[in-house]
């Protein structure tokens, strides 16, 4: 198994009120109700996993954040459209569900998965 994996909701409340199920993967979570522009690098830094319902991400946060491997998109936020292919990073779109927190975790195990394979 490579290192432990980082993942940072960084606007939990914007989501689904319900309880997330635990990934089936060693990792660190991280959840903040919302985030604001500012805090986005800094929350992000050491992240290998970003989720984001309604923060953009552009190019100029993205460019700071070497170990991000992937985002996760659960709503309508903006994502700079070089950030799948700046240092192999891969953008996913949460797909419509009548149950958007276990398909979330089942997508996040995915591809942690993938990449482990």
């Amino acid at each position: 198994m490579k290192g432990k994996e980082r993942i940072v909701f960084l606007d939990r409340a914007a989501f689904v009120a319900d309880d997330l199920p635990i990934p089936d993967f060693d990792h660190n979570w991280s959840e903040y109700p919302a985030t604001e522009p500012a805090d986005l690098v800094p929350r992000l830094f050491w992240a290998t996993t970003a989720i984001t319902h309604a923060c953009a991400l552009d190019a100029e946060v993205l460019a700071q954040l070497h170990k991000l491997k992937r985002i996760v998109v659960t709503g309508p936020a903006l994502i700079d459209p070089a950030a799948g292919s700046a240092n192999d990073r891969i953008v996913r779109h949460l797909p419509h569900s009548e149950t958007p927190a276990a398909t979330l975790i089942a997508l996040l195990e995915t591809l942690v998965r993938e990449a482990e394979a």
